[in-house]
């Protein structure tokens, strides 16, 4: 249940070398010919002009934030693609940045000017000609990323920040401010440029460590930024971390101006006398944060996406607030105004993951201050923005307390959503499967969602199903949600699925979905022109979709040749809308790359 408690500056066009990239990719129309595309090498010395096919009715476009806008509406208003010619949507250009480390190329890139920014899973920022590809400047971050636990699994990186001709990135366990024409360190900012952010409120309690890396601390997500403010979540839930932190940094000097812990440990912490009780035993842990907050400067809050629990489960009974929840806190001073937990007592890792997406509609005939997100649990949440409440109704279910683990107090509800109607909403990928192979029936159990964790079970989503850190969008015309997730069953014994739906916020409603091979993790973007595009992956490809965005129709699809686990992003330079995305595989045996590939029209 609930609980109350910008003008950018214009940049430019650089061009300095040439770049030079090999590789195959193909695309394809619904009926899925495939087209051939140039194998060779692209060179281009001067901006690549395509025309043709009509104008955006939105001549320049930017990109500046990490999923658009505030809200994270993903959701753009260029309307020069569309049904009737996006089956001739051709790549225009490609870059390689030549980092694979084993994991997806998550980054969506900004686009501010004619210069993109984005990112590589370590998180080094490059600077590219949004028209052409050709690279203008990149910057190193490796050397300042340190060791610690589970090494490897800090090279996980989604974007950047623009705000005012600077770029901030986030990396290991520091802030850092580049000069966005040239790359350069900017100075106040920290230490040149670079602030260790985690580190300074660590030292609040524990003046003596060295590093924030050391304990499990550190980024993944793309920094947000309003009025001159930086606010971001650190990661990794899994790292016996005590408590996932919420930072405010000033973005012209890099000190901390407040800090909010997700799992507060004592009464020092804001929202102890709410969470405390609800860890009872020795475990206090996780919490993380995986993507991007969401802002609504008119409510004066920022809202972020809190991840699962971590450490034995049977040294934690209770709802182990604040973990897998939603939470809004004010912009100034981080003061908890509401919260809304999603599951109770999560044993399930069933992190609340992606950005929360804020968007205004009317039901009955009242309007309302929305926000959507979807957990790994496959269930999708519709709050009220001001007051956490639900839009429509999420009942307490019983739930199997059962279990077999000696000292496990399994929770005995589980908040489920429901339709305007009463009725259960559809989730967004499935919650008891059906096809589960019969030589894997045979040998196991399939249980019911929520059922406490035992041997031999086949449960949905499993770990890596549901509704992971690939955000929503919310089409400002067709007024629906768009929500990709993976069906992926804990111990099913097949490959997972892809599940991406469509549905009407105002009802609850499931309007269409589409189910392809692979995963579908990350999030996708819809356009006034009528399209909403998504990638997905499996472990040897990777699809580029674009489809009806009333009816769901698939119109046109890409062979990357590896995985596509970036959310996509839309610009559009003088007239001419182009549709980007990263592409590239790594972990659990995909298929590794590092592209990121530019669509147009053609001449």
């Amino acid at each position: 249940m609930p609980h109350k408690l910008f003008s950018k500056t214009k940049i430019p066009l650089l061009l300095t070398g040439v770049l030079t990239l090999l590789l195959g990719c193909s695309q394809e129309s619904n009926d899925t010919t495939s087209i051939s595309v140039d194998t060779g090498s692209v060179t281009t010395g001067g901006a690549v002009e395509i025309v043709g096919n009509g104008e955006s009715s939105v001549p320049n476009l930017e990109w500046p934030l990490h999923n658009f806008d505030l809200f994270g509406s993903r959701s753009v208003p260029t309307d020069q693609i569309t049904p009737d010619n996006v089956a001739t949507l051709t790549p225009t250009w490609l870059f390689q940045h030549g980092v694979i480390d084993g994991v997806s190329n998550q980054t969506t890139p900004v686009i501010v000017g004619e210069i993109m920014y984005l990112t590589d899973s370590r998180g080094s920022v490059y600077a590219l000609n949004a028209r052409d590809g050709h690279l203008i400047w990149s910057y190193d971050v490796t050397n300042l990323l340190g060791g610690g636990r589970r090494e490897g699994y800090i090279f996980r990186h989604r974007g950047v920040v623009y705000d005012e001709g600077v770029v901030y990135t986030a990396a290991g366990s520091f802030m850092f401010a580049l000069d966005a024409l040239t790359g350069e360190p900017l100075e106040g900012f920290g230490d040149n440029g670079q602030a260790p952010v985690i580190l300074d409120v660590l030292h609040e309690k524990d003046p003596t460590l060295e590093t924030a890396i050391e304990v499990g601390y550190w980024f993944t997500t793309a920094p947000q930024l309003y009025n001159d403010v930086i606010y971001i979540g650190t990661t990794r839930s899994e790292s016996h971390i005590a408590g996932g932190y919420v930072l405010a940094i000033d973005d012209q000097t890099g000190e901390v101006l407040w800090n909010f812990n997700t799992v507060p440990q004592d009464e020092n912490d804001q929202g102890w006398d709410i969470a405390g009780p609800t860890w009872v035993g020795n475990e206090r842990n996780g919490g993380g944060i995986w993507e991007t907050p969401s802002i609504d400067p008119e409510l004066g809050l920022v809202y972020f996406a809190v991840g699962n629990p971590f450490g034995d489960s049977t040294e934690r009974d209770g709802m182990n607030l604040f973990t897998d929840s939603l939470i809004a806190l004010t912009l100034d001073d981080g003061q908890l105004e509401w919260y809304y937990q999603q599951v109770h007592h999560d044993v399930w890792d069933y992190d609340s993951g992606n950005q929360p997406m804020l968007f205004d509609m009317e039901v009955d005939g009242e309007p309302v201050k929305a926000m959507a997100q979807a957990n790994k649990n496959s269930w999708l949440y519709i709050l009220d923005r001001e007051t956490g409440v639900p839009v429509h109704p999420i009942p307490e279910v019983p739930v199997s307390t059962v279990t077999e683990l000696e000292g496990e107090v399994p929770y005995p509800t589980q908040p489920i959503p429901n339709k305007a109607d009463g009725e259960r909403m559809e989730p967004v990928s499935p919650v008891f499967p059906t096809d589960i192979p019969a030589q894997q029936m045979e040998a196991n159990t399939l249980v019911e969602q929520f059922t406490p964790l035992g041997p031999s079970q086949i449960f949905a989503p499993g770990m890596g199903g549901g509704s992971s850190y690939g955000p929503l969008a919310y089409g400002k015309k067709t007024g629906l949600l768009y929500v990709a997730a993976i069906d992926a069953p804990f111990n099913s014994g097949r490959d997972p699925k892809g599940y991406f739906s469509a549905y009407d916020p105002t009802t609850g409603e499931l309007i269409w979905r589409q189910i392809f091979e692979g995963y579908a993790q990350a999030g996708p973007v819809v356009t006034d022109g009528g399209l909403v595009f998504v990638g997905a992956g499996s472990n040897t490809a990777g699809y580029f979709y674009a489809y009806d965005a009333e009816t769901g129709e698939q119109l046109w699809r890409f062979n990357t040749g590896s995985g596509v686990f970036a959310s996509p992003a839309v610009y559009s330079i003088d007239g001419q809308e182009y549709v980007t995305v990263a592409s590239g595989g790594g972990s659990r045996g995909r298929r590794g790359g590092d592209l990121i590939v530019t669509f147009a029209l053609p001449d």
